[in-house]
């Protein structure tokens, strides 16, 4: 399946493109408007085609396979034709040497094929690794700096930093903030201090609260 010819677009097409070709093809197939038979089965393909398509990495990876598929194909459609006129009647020359080297012809494709598909393979599971890991990076960066963040908030509003010239408003909205982020850092691996934390805010206690954040600091460092 190419995914391409699902949208009924070019591999040129930009992402903009990609996207609002999916979204009006959706509309015509969603199972929830469309009524027919195979209209699950498009709109399945739909979204397949635009997981891949919406994805940077994803369909640089994809290109270069469709691109040494259509290599391969006119390789083969090359080879197919050289068979065909070697079988030709009345063509000059030696048949067995004509259909000797038709199979030599076809041997190398298979042995291009073979390789091609290995590489493609290596190359995918690199391009899906890269992707992972620049994921989970990014994943670590924002703890890390939500984190870090909870502590300069709550460290300003309990140490007096700058507070005569900021509104109750603003440091009550950035203490929720804080709380906020602190709770969801420890909501899945500290069930003790999420509930402490989530007392602390419920009074107010902004003191506690800092000891907290303080204390899962020193917990995961």
């Amino acid at each position: 399946m190419n995914y391409y010819d699902v949208f009924g677009l070019s591999p040129s097409a930009s992402p903009e493109d990609i996207s609002a070709r999916h979204k009006a093809l959706a509309k015509m197939y969603h199972p929830d408007i469309n009524n027919s038979r195979d209209a699950h089965d498009k709109m399945a393909k739909l979204n397949e085609a635009n997981e891949v398509l919406s994805d940077n990495l994803r369909r640089e990876a994809y290109d270069k396979e469709l691109k040494q598929d259509q290599h391969r194909k006119r390789n083969r459609d090359i080879s197919s034709g050289n068979a065909v006129k070697a079988k030709q009647p009345g063509r000059p020359g030696n048949t067995e040497q004509r259909a000797g080297k038709a199979e030599l012809l076809r041997k190398k494709a298979e042995e291009r094929l073979k390789t091609d598909d290995a590489a493609r393979m290596q190359r995918a599971q690199q391009a899906q690794k890269k992707a992972d890991s620049t994921a989970q990076k990014k994943k670590q960066t924002k703890v890390e700096m939500d984190k870090q963040h909870v502590i300069n908030v709550l460290s300003a509003l309990v140490m007096g930093d700058n507070v005569q010239r900021r509104s109750k408003k603003e440091i009550d909205e950035e203490r929720h903030y804080a709380t906020k982020v602190l709770l969801s850092l420890v909501r899945k691996d500290n069930e003790h201090l999420r509930r402490r934390a989530e007392e602390a805010e419920h009074k107010q206690r902004i003191d506690e609260i800092l000891s907290l954040v303080r204390e899962y600091k020193k917990d995961t460092d």
